[in-house]
């Protein structure tokens, strides 16, 4: 079910085709349930040929989910440029964080109807979690299981913003996951 207002954007599934070599890994499943219980309320991004940019995973749910069409916007971007976009897209999401106490109070809030919370990709174990002030560092969907770990963490005074951005690519393309702090 697409929204109302998304309607116009309207387009047959099968001339969408996912972005070749995509290293995004996704939660179908998650993204299933949440058109399930929403229906589509943002649209994927595509260029003019039919690759899908951003969003899939909306793609391959809506294909689990049966539906016929899916809300796409058209860019007219070169092959370069809509990787560029790809990578932004997914990149920017990951750079966001949580304030967990917000977070919990929100699912709690949620968590009176459990269909909707279902449809969140959050559940109960992940709240308690939350409020005994454990970190969440992987999540299997509905309630399979939590995976907490300790936090370590380092300091690293960097001379300016460039020696910064430097240092957090070469330590991110190692594997860890870094952050940058300015005070």
């Amino acid at each position: 079910m697409i929204a109302d207002d998304l309607k116009p954007l309207a387009r047959p599934i099968d001339t969408l085709r996912p972005l070749p070599g995509n290293p995004r890994k996704g939660d179908v499943e998650a993204v299933a349930r949440s058109y399930d219980q929403f229906g589509q309320r943002k649209p994927v991004v595509a260029t003019k040929d039919g690759t899908v940019i951003a969003g899939n995973h909306q793609l391959a749910a809506a294909k689990k989910l049966g539906w016929s069409e899916i809300a796409v916007v058209f860019v007219d971007d070169d092959e370069l440029t809509a990787k560029a976009f790809a990578l932004a897209d997914n990149r920017t999401a990951d750079l966001g964080t949580y304030d967990n106490e917000l977070l919990a109070e929100l699912i709690a809030e949620v968590s009176i109807d459990i269909d909707l919370l279902n449809a969140t990709g959050y559940d109960m174990k992940t709240l308690e979690t939350l409020i005994n002030g454990e970190e969440i560092t992987s999540q299997q969907l509905n309630g399979d299981s939590v995976s907490i770990t300790e936090k370590f963490e380092v300091v690293i005074e960097c001379d300016d913003e460039f020696q910064q951005e430097s240092l957090l690519l070469r330590l991110s393309t190692e594997g860890l996951k870094v952050r940058a702090i300015i005070v």
